[in-house]
């Protein structure tokens, strides 16, 4: 949502909700305006508040009321909501009464849905099969659109959602959203290093001591040459993590880096990227079309989905399990770095094309502006 907040903040006044995990972010071509919430997180399966004992009831009357508040002061022409209904039916009261207000003050609000490439039922919808997918279709009766933010050549919704058929609403494909082009950052020499990351997750510390040793290895018999590793923790790594790692790192071609916003550069110059497979990330693996290492995040249903179709393509090598011997890890490198440069003809263009998207509904043009 930031990636598309920040490619639209050229040419439109942008708003973004922000009311969750903080995570460090590169500016695009102007300032964004946050409207920023009480921040809720997922912990043990459970919505809890961020650095807070406030009863999570009390957290969400008040984000209630600061997004009416923006609301009434913006009067949006679009309001482009993350995933919901196809997930997050924990914060549904303040999503719907948002839209509710939104409409009040214009009835030409565009309602839109963002869904990434591939959206399952996740783990947090407490519904079995059929009741998840009537509880999404009736829901869907507040939106204008759903805007599927992948190349439907790799994903459709239908491939995931068993009730594709009884949408209501246009389903849109944008291609995938990348961030904005990548800034120039001091990094070793292009090639010469790979890197190793977690994206957001905050329990794969075995899968990164793992994919460390099993590098160490590698480079002890001349495997990968004077290549290094470059590891690149969560930003809401533990204390005690992050000591663990520099302690794995603390000789041999390592080194512990920061999480970044400059992330894509880092992963553009490398030889191989070894990671989780959320969406961010391998939108910039795609971007980025560097040789990588797949260990699939049992915590979510999205990704095994995903990187299993970046394996069928020839884009990545897979490995299962939350956090894979060493053995496995080394033998997945070794596969990775025997493979063919990386080649796709993927749409990764999918800022531009929300933008458009966007501006033709406001407009009352396309198919999915009068309904």
């Amino acid at each position: 949502m930031h990636a598309i907040a920040s490619g639209m903040s050229g040419a439109h006044e942008v708003y973004l909700v922000d009311g969750g995990r903080p995570v460090p972010r590169r500016p695009g071509p102007r300032p964004i305006e946050l409207i920023p919430l009480p921040r809720l997180v997922r912990a043990a399966g459970r919505i809890v508040g961020l650095e807070t004992d406030t009863p999570v009831a009390l957290l969400m009357e008040e984000r209630i009321r600061l997004l009416i508040q923006a609301v009434e002061r913006i009067r949006p022409d679009a309001i482009l909501v993350d995933i919901y209904p196809f997930s997050k039916w924990e914060v549904e009261e303040e999503i719907t009464r948002m839209i509710a207000v939104a409409r009040q003050l214009n009835a030409r609000v565009r309602i839109v849905t963002s869904l990434r490439d591939i959206v399952p039922m996740s783990l947090h919808e407490v519904a079995r099969p059929g009741l998840y997918e009537a509880g999404v279709l009736s829901r869907l009766a507040a939106f204008n659109a759903i805007l599927a933010h992948g190349d439907p050549s790799f994903a459709r919704v239908e491939d995931y959602f068993a009730r594709a058929a009884d949408i209501p609403l246009p389903v849109l494909y944008t291609g995938f959203v990348a961030g904005t082009p990548m800034r120039p950052v001091k990094t070793p020499e292009p090639g010469s290093y790979a890197v190793l990351s977690c994206g957001g997750s905050t329990t794969s510390l075995a899968f990164l001591l793992n994919s460390i040793e099993a590098f160490r290895g590698l480079r002890a018999r001349g495997a990968l040459g004077s290549m290094s590793l470059c590891v690149f923790p969560s930003p809401d790594a533990s204390a005690g993590d992050v000591a663990a790692l520099s302690a794995a790192t603390g000789d041999g071609p390592f080194r512990l880096c920061e999480f970044s916003p400059d992330f894509d550069a880092w992963l553009a110059g490398s030889a191989l990227s070894i990671s989780h497979c959320g969406y961010n990330t391998a939108v910039q693996l795609l971007q980025a079309r560097v040789r990588s290492v797949l260990v699939l995040n049992p915590d979510t249903a999205d990704q095994p989905l995903r990187a299993r179709r970046l394996a069928k393509l020839g884009l990545a090598t897979v490995i299962e399990g939350a956090a894979p011997p060493v053995e496995a890890i080394a033998t997945a490198i070794e596969e990775a770095m025997a493979r063919p440069p990386v080649e796709h003809a993927l749409d990764l263009d999918g800022v531009a094309a929300t933008q458009r998207i966007l501006e033709e509904m406001v407009a009352g043009v396309g198919p999915s502006s009068h309904r």
